[in-house]
């Protein structure tokens, strides 16, 4: 077998503990390109943090400290490992095999990954769509269909862990041009009238898969707009039952406002329960116990009380909405029963974390080899021992 690479060590910052592989590169990448391009020799310890992702990316595929060039032959044995990393890497040796010679250097390989526009929109294209999980210390363990972090995630749609306390999906809009009220909002040059929604990928997340649907122009159409607005005021809420007094009665979540200037809703499968929260850039919504039916219902979405998008959103900025899956009632009827008392020992050993065959020496704290941060005191405490009372009897 070949031997194990050395653990090394990527510095970054604490923001990029927060983003995703897709992002952290995006966000890195026209600075390692200026970065790789006034340098003189190869590559060795440069203080570009993309850079060094990317030498620790090559190294862990040619399966060599400081390798020079990996012959195909090594590519193709190390496919398997490479595609649940890298699927958009896995069928692109020759397009990064620049000159044809079967040997695939590191400077083709840090070339293709800097400059090549195919793999730059495949990066936004995922970067789109990003679900994560929150453990209750805020660490994000961040959910890819083909790199799950443990083996229970392996099935269509992750469920929600024992330590997690909610599922995270966030859907970043590229693209949609936000006006002032009253005038029309494009999406891709198109523009969107009132009631006219986009969609977004699918998602696979707490126990569920599904899809959104934006309208950045508001729920109601024109003309049911001028029709609530011209009713009396509260007059929905009142036939709702939302003006009750009584503490103890339970009451509808309200329709989306008309005033409202945008909207957000969540497909999921009919009979899905989810306990949720939406946002929208840096509002949310209040938790709402779901219950998703044929029709649309008033828990399904959301608006935000704002008439007007935020000021500081300017034309261009990507939009960020999503929501967070907090319980997901249902999930115990699909899925096996698990212990309700499992210590942490008996806990990991019962959910391992899926190992890389034939290589130990995983790079210490790379976003791009490794989406779990390195175990620190504060997020995986060891259990303490029960005291010992031989000392407190009496002699």
């Amino acid at each position: 077998p070949p031997p194990a690479v050395a653990a090394a060590i990527v510095v970054r910052t604490g923001a990029d503990d927060q983003k995703s592989k897709y992002a952290y590169f995006l966000d890195h990448q026209q600075e390692a390109v200026n970065a790789y391009e006034s340098r003189n020799e190869m590559f060795i310890g440069d203080d570009n943090p993309l850079l060094q992702e990317l030498r620790a990316v090559y190294d862990w595929m040619a399966q060599e400290k400081h390798a020079k060039k990996m012959s195909s032959w090594t590519f193709k044995q190390r496919l398997p490992e490479i595609h649940k990393k890298f699927p958009m890497l896995a069928n692109n040796f020759r397009r990064m095999d620049v000159n044809s010679d079967g040997w695939l250097e590191w400077e083709e390989f840090a070339s293709f990954c800097l400059k090549d526009e195919r793999l730059l929109k495949t990066m936004k294209r995922a970067r789109g769509l990003t679900v994560y999980g929150i453990d209750a210390y805020g660490t994000r363990t961040f959910k890819e269909a083909h790199d799950p972090s443990h083996m229970c995630e392996t099935s269509s749609a992750p469920q929600l862990l024992p330590w997690e306390t909610a599922h995270v999906v966030e859907w970043r809009i590229e693209g949609l041009q936000l006006s002032r009220r009253g005038s029309p909002v494009y999406y891709g040059g198109v523009p969107l009238r009132p009631g006219q929604s986009i969609t977004s990928q699918p998602f696979s997340a707490g126990g569920v898969t599904g899809f959104f649907r934006f309208y950045p122009s508001g729920f109601w159409t024109e003309s049911q707009r001028r029709k609530k607005q011209g009713q009396v005021a509260s007059s929905d809420e009142a036939a709702a039952g939302l003006l009750e007094q009584e503490g103890t009665m339970w009451k509808p979540h309200p329709l989306p406002s008309p005033d409202s200037w945008c909207c957000l809703g969540v497909v999921v499968p009919q009979g899905s329960r989810l306990v949720v929260r939406y946002f929208v850039g840096d509002k949310k919504s209040e938790t709402r116990h779901c219950y998703w039916l044929g029709s649309v219902h008033a828990s399904q979405v959301w608006s935000p009380p704002e008439q007007d998008a935020p000021p500081h959103w300017q034309p261009g900025d990507a939009v960020t909405v999503g929501f967070e899956i907090l319980k997901n009632v249902d999930s115990g009827l699909h899925t096996k029963a698990t212990n309700l008392c499992m210590t942490a020992a008996s806990r990991r050993a019962k959910r391992p974390s899926p190992t890389t065959p034939g290589f130990t020496g995983l790079v210490s704290g790379s976003v791009l080899l490794n989406q779990r941060p390195p175990a620190t005191a504060t997020t995986m405490a060891r259990t303490r021992s029960l005291p010992s009372l031989q000392a407190a009897r009496p002699s």
